[in-house]
């Protein structure tokens, strides 16, 4: 697994505060639990933030207030679903997946559902080799590669590295042309494909 790219503290001290949308938390997560460091980084952030809670006062919480922290209560947890893919991480089993539909040439996605969550969340496979559109975004698109490799003009991320792009970014990535690759996405906003090719595919490309 790579340890080049990882999300910046700021994100990963969200997660940590469970402070993120759950479906960019979600690519978070899969990237977490294959990247020891970054795992690391998570435990000692929440370390920091479960000291400065055990200094504020407790305050006893209304009948029929919801958990600030938006986790289920422990008696009710999620069944964990086989894998849907192999070698994929736990994080994803709880969630259903569609089936792969093709979305250009060698290019594939298919969607997992997050319910309540603001970000769209889908795997992306790409055979080797190919180059997708010139492109950016209006909003965030998080990654995690999964397997396989691809690069752009920020650098090469390769399985378990973590790409957190923002509306600031534009990018061209050209996938490995061995490997191909495979990574899971958080995207919220739009994508907005450029330059003449671009815009005769935007009509045709629905993330």
């Amino acid at each position: 697994m790579s340890t080049a790219h990882r999300p910046s503290d700021d994100t990963l001290a969200a997660f940590a505060g469970g402070h993120l949308d759950e479906g960019l938390a979600l690519a978070v997560a899969a990237h977490v639990e294959l990247n020891s460091e970054s795992r690391r980084l998570v435990q000692e952030f929440q370390a920091v933030q479960g000291a400065l809670l055990d200094r504020i006062e407790p305050v006893a919480m209304a009948r029929g207030v919801p958990d600030p922290s938006g986790q289920k209560p422990a008696n009710n947890p999620i069944a964990a679903r086989p894998p849907a893919e192999p070698d994929m991480p736990n994080v994803l089993r709880p969630y259903a997946f569609g089936p792969w539909r093709p979305i250009g040439i060698r290019v594939a996605m298919r969607r997992i559902e997050v319910p309540g969550a603001q970000a769209r969340v889908f795997m992306l496979r790409a055979g080797p080799g190919i180059a997708l559109p010139h492109h950016k975004h209006t909003g965030f698109e998080w990654t995690t590669i999964l397997s396989g490799a691809y690069e752009h003009e920020y650098g090469r991320y390769a399985a378990g590295d973590f790409d957190e792009a923002d509306a600031g970014h534009d990018h061209t990535p050209r996938v490995d042309p061995v490997e191909g690759c495979t990574c899971l996405v958080a995207m919220t906003g739009n994508v907005l494909f450029q330059g003449w090719l671009g815009r005769l595919l935007q009509p045709l490309v629905r993330l």
